[in-house]
């Protein structure tokens, strides 16, 4: 199996060329990005999974909130208390419709970080991320990320030793970013000379670079397995 976060590849032929790595259903080839990429890190590390390889594009750990205004236990308690009003049926909506599930909020968060290229945020692409926030039951997801529920780890040093579990087990590509927000992108800096990161790039976009600019994130990934595996050019 592998996970390609929906990348073209370019080519046919270079979607062949990396099938002939995964030789049975249970090879992954893993490329996550942001929390998943860090979730998928510690699910290997753990053992709960076991790829060939695993590509983290613009790794992340820490929740917008939390990242931000950090997580003792005053602030903890307050994450809990928004967690709960947005997830009420009455002022959760309201509170939701008004931070996340507007066109205005989308746009805004989009060309403030969340993107490098402020002209890439087109109004059919914020019609179509405002479009998924109307989905039933879609604020309980948001209302977990922003606090900080989904963070696979609790600080920098818990994040670097998930990725030094896996040295010398499984190649890692980091797949960094010019235009992160600061916060973030020391983060992903801090990959950088890590251990247990066989290969550390940086590409252009900010913390979806795969959606942004996915030819140049797909054409690093299909480097990163031609130097570790047997890939047909």
């Amino acid at each position: 199996m592998c996970g390609t976060l929906g990348l073209n590849m370019g080519t046919s032929t270079k979607m062949k060329s990396l099938s002939s790595i995964v030789e049975t259903e249970n090879d992954l080839l893993v490329f996550g990005g942001g929390h998943a990429a860090t979730i998928v890190v510690r699910a290997a590390k753990k053992g709960l999974v076991k790829p060939k390889a695993i590509a983290a594009v613009a790794p992340t750990w820490a929740g917008p909130l939390p990242i931000v205004f950090g997580r003792d236990s005053s602030m903890q308690t307050r994450y809990g208390l928004l967690r709960g009003i947005l997830r009420t049926p009455g002022a959760g909506w309201m509170m939701y419709n008004m931070l996340v599930s507007n066109e205005g909020a989308i746009q805004s968060q989009y060309k403030s970080h969340v993107y490098a290229n402020p002209q890439n945020v087109t109004p059919a692409f914020v019609q179509s991320r405002y479009k998924l926030t109307t989905e039933k039951g879609s604020r309980y997801v948001p209302a977990a990320f922003l606090t900080g529920l989904l963070d696979p780890v609790n600080s920098r040093d818990e994040f670097l030793e998930l990725f030094s579990g896996l040295e010398g087990k499984t190649p890692i590509l980091v797949v960094s970013t010019e235009g992160s927000p600061k916060r973030s992108k020391a983060e992903m800096e801090a990959l950088r000379e890590a251990r247990g990161v066989s290969k550390f790039v940086k590409v252009a976009g900010a913390l979806l670079p795969h959606e942004e600019y996915p030819s140049m994130v797909a054409e690093e990934l299909y480097k990163f397995l031609q130097e570790n595996f047997e890939v047909n050019a």
